[in-house]
This record gives C-alpha cells, structure tokens and sequence, in this order.
C-alpha cells in the first residue's frame, strides 16, 4: 500500500486488529509476528499474503465522502470500517453539524 509502508502504522494497525480478534487463518500468524518480530521478519510469500490482504483491506473500507482522499495510515481504515468515514471527513461532519 503506498503511503503506508512504515513499521509503527503496521504494526499499529495488526495490534488493533489483533485487539478486535478480526483476523483468522494466515494472516492472524502474520499479523502476531510483525507485531512481536517486525515487518522485516516476513519470508517473500507471507510479504504476498500481507500484501493481498492489505489491498484487500483498502478495497473493502474506503470512507463514503472523500474515497480515502484523506486516509494518512492504516488506523484510518479501521476507523472507515466503523463509522463509514476516514477520521479527517468525521471530524468535518461533526463540526459542521455544532455549525
């Protein structure tokens, strides 16, 4: 994912997902070693697997008013995945509905 290729957003992003238990299978072993051994520690084909699932990720949560114009890491997906909207077009709506 472009932009978003640094070890704190990653390892942030798995810690959260983690938290939630909203991984499975492959990307679960994945996710528990880039949070305890660092991204550099994937072999090439779990780089595929991350890959994939990090597009994929992107794909399926993109925020309702800018079309991820606005996403600055990865956090901000999980956020789009629960309010419909990147953090930057929630805190807009919010103060245009105090407006």
């Amino acid at each position: 994912m472009d932009g978003f290729e640094n070890n704190r957003d990653i390892t942030d992003f798995f810690e959260e997902l983690l938290k939630r238990e909203a991984l499975t299978g492959a990307i679960e072993g994945i996710a528990k070693q880039i949070v305890g051994k660092g991204e550099n520690s994937m072999t090439s084909r779990q780089r595929e697997v991350f890959d994939s699932f990090i597009q994929a990720y992107e794909k399926n949560n993109h925020c309702d008013r800018c079309g991820n114009g606005n996403v600055t890491c990865l956090t901000d997906l999980i956020f789009i995945a629960d309010y419909e909207l990147c953090p930057m077009c929630d805190a807009d709506r919010e103060k245009y509905m105090r407006d």
